[in-house]
């Protein structure tokens, strides 16, 4: 299959069965007609109203940042129809990086709800096209699809081959602007052209052998390259796109799309008439995806592992055990890639991965690390970003991750290197139970002693991308080791021993200048003239506990948010709690002093001093429970 656009085999479909459902969501169900129908609508106003460039000249990136994953699906099957490319961001994505994904992205406007507008707005000159506050001019329009310009006149986007001429040469055209999942640094873009999709396409139909029949649930969310692959392979199918977990009916979906975890909760329910389900995000031990094809409903059934990043829009190997030439010694320390999807392949150049995309571009390398044995699939062998350095040794975290597989205590497990008091050390993140002891048990005679990770985090899952991989920035920093409180070795004081000695200078500076310079800001507001004893030495303390208190304050502005760090909170609110503490500590002593000069009957005054401090050290509190209830449950032992 070659040529064409990816839009056009969607619109393909709708023509030869308008009234077929297309889409099911949680709260109704869509037909072929009414998606390329809504499409077709939105696609026209963003040819006549938004002022984009023609597509016969350029194209154009539109992100899309909306809540519901339907809206999602029509606003990216519209964006094609216009002729240009799309790129989705995450509503829930934080402020800034939500600015870079659309910086990075390059894009000329934004399709959107009313309400996210603040977030999106990072003043650059974009257009945004609001779906609900544009509704009215949207429905405006007819159903039929716009005329785009390509390389010439009435042409449809991409003159219907997936090209365009400029000056005599033929050129790829864009279709989607998707980010990398960001487990080994900070996200990046990725362009697509629609040949490339069209050519995985290809690629899936004959691994997936997909039906009009098929009821396809996609697990993955919006923003992710596999939510692009799995509408692609649904709705070009002819197929039915489900978008609900909740909505997996005991009669009705054939076909799951999920990762690990998603996928072995979805296979505790009966499903009578599944019959492929694909497990993409993090590669499958061959233990578990053996598990998963006990639980299917039909020997007939099939789990395959799919592995591809981004770059080559997720299409790069597929593997299912009948691969293998013979049985697995251990089949709970090993994770198969298995073979290239048709159109693609897959080579080791050093032991890393790389992988040629569908369309035959060229070969990217993926961080992975590999081996091939003689006449066996690929294995996976861990990625290089996830090593680790510990006394100038480099640790292999996947063979004592791979090693602890099938421990009977263990659903997941990712080992990484802190920095404690004595210089870094190999921390086990374990879910749900497992001890130091059985861990190291388990581990010896499997990895050099050196490899034994020193400390035991239980945590109750560890987190993970919306790809379903395991985010290593967000596990917690786990608590300093008691046995290491004594300070470095030789007697050298410790970071930690450092950055307490600054705190307690910072602390003690600060609360000598805060007495020194109150009655400099307000004068006699500390005067006890007058005051009786023993009612004036209360005051006295009352002053000096005041100046501690901001003291106090200062020296956790300065030295106290790397240990609230180790709570494992998110870091948004530890900072934000952070700031709540130091405000509750260092508020009091100017406040008491601006009270103590406020006349009682001075309102505006008065008002002012409630909502400056008062309201404010309410919020502190607030903000301060909310950290404390959001901290995982750690426990560490070892």
């Amino acid at each position: 299959m070659t040529g064409g656009s990816i839009h056009q085999l969607f619109e393909e479909r709708a023509r030869r069965a308008p009234d077929r459902v297309a889409v099911v969501t949680d709260g109704d169900q869509y037909s072929y007609l009414h998606v390329d129908t809504e499409a077709n609508r939105l696609a026209a106003y963003l040819v006549e109203r938004v002022g984009l460039p023609d597509s016969g000249s350029a194209v154009a990136t539109v992100a899309i940042c909306t809540e519901r994953p339907l809206d999602a699906l029509v606003a990216m099957l519209a964006v094609l129809k216009a002729g240009h490319a799309y790129a989705v961001v995450a509503p829930r994505t934080p402020g800034e990086e939500l600015h870079r994904l659309l910086g990075l992205a390059r894009a000329k406007a934004v399709i959107t709800q009313r309400a996210l507008l603040p977030r999106i707005d990072d003043g650059r000159d974009r257009t945004a096209v609001c779906l609900d506050r544009d509704a009215e001019a949207i429905a405006a329009h007819s159903g039929v699809a716009p005329t785009v310009r390509g390389t010439g006149e009435g042409d449809r986007a991409g003159n219907g081959n997936g090209t365009r001429t400029r000056a005599g040469a033929t050129v790829r055209t864009t279709a989607t602007v998707l980010f990398t999942a960001g487990t080994t640094g900070k996200r990046t873009a990725v362009v697509s052209g629609h040949e490339r999709w069209i050519a995985a396409y290809a690629a899936w139909s004959e691994v997936y052998a997909l039906s009009p029949e098929d009821q396809v649930l996609v697990t993955a969310l919006p923003e992710t390259t596999e939510f692009t692959g799995g509408w692609i392979r649904a709705l070009c199918s002819g197929g039915t796109l489900v978008l609900s977990e909740r909505l997996v009916s005991t009669e009705s979906v054939t076909v799951v799309e999920a990762d690990p975890r998603t996928a072995a909760r979805l296979l505790t329910r009966d499903l009578p008439a599944l019959r492929l389900l694909t497990v993409g995000g993090e590669p499958l031990r061959l233990d578990e995806q053996l598990r998963l094809q006990e639980l299917l409903p039909t020997p007939e059934a099939r789990v395959v592992g799919v592995y591809g990043p981004a770059e080559v829009v997720g299409c790069g190997t597929w593997f299912e055990p009948e691969q293998l030439p013979g049985a697995v010694e251990y089949p709970e320390r090993a994770a198969y890639l298995g073979r290239p999807f048709p159109g693609c392949a897959a080579e080791l150049r050093k032991g890393r991965i790389w992988l040629t995309p569908p369309d035959g571009g060229d070969a990217v390398p993926t961080g992975d690390v590999g081996r091939r044995h003689a006449d066996g699939p690929l294995e996976f062998r861990g990625r290089t970003a996830d090593r680790v350095t510990v006394d100038g040794r480099t640790v292999d975290t996947y063979r004592v991750e791979s090693a602890l597989g099938g421990h009977p205590g263990l659903r997941e497990v990712a080992v990484t290197a802190d920095k404690g008091r004595t210089g870094k050390r190999l921390i086990a993140f374990v879910a749900p139970v497992t001890g130091p002891d059985e861990l190291r048990s388990r581990l010896t005679g499997l990895v050099p002693a050196g490899d034994i990770p020193g400390s035991v985090v239980r945590i109750p899952q560890l987190p993970r991308n919306a790809a379903g991989k395991v985010d290593r920035a967000k596990l917690p920093l786990p608590p300093v080791p008691r046995a290491a409180s004594a300070g470095g070795k030789g007697g050298e004081m410790s970071p930690e021993d450092v950055n307490a000695v600054i705190a307690a200078v910072v602390t003690l500076c600060a609360g000598f200048l805060s007495a020194g310079l109150t009655n400099v800001f307000w004068p006699g507001s500390t005067d006890l003239t007058g005051v009786p004893t023993p009612w004036n030495v209360l005051f006295a303390f009352l002053y000096f506990f005041e100046w501690l208190s901001f003291g106090l304050g200062m020296g956790f502005l300065a030295m106290g948010r790397q240990p609230m760090l180790r709570h494992g909170a998110p870091r948004g609110i530890t900072t934000l709690a952070h700031l709540a503490i130091v405000w509750l500590l260092a508020a009091w002593w100017p406040q008491d002093n601006f009270y103590r000069l406020a006349a009682k009957t001075d309102w505006p005054k008065q008002a002012a001093l409630v909502y400056t401090f008062n309201v404010t050290l309410m919020l502190a509190a607030v903000t301060v429970v909310i950290w404390v209830n959001s901290r995982p449950a750690v426990n560490e032992r070892g």
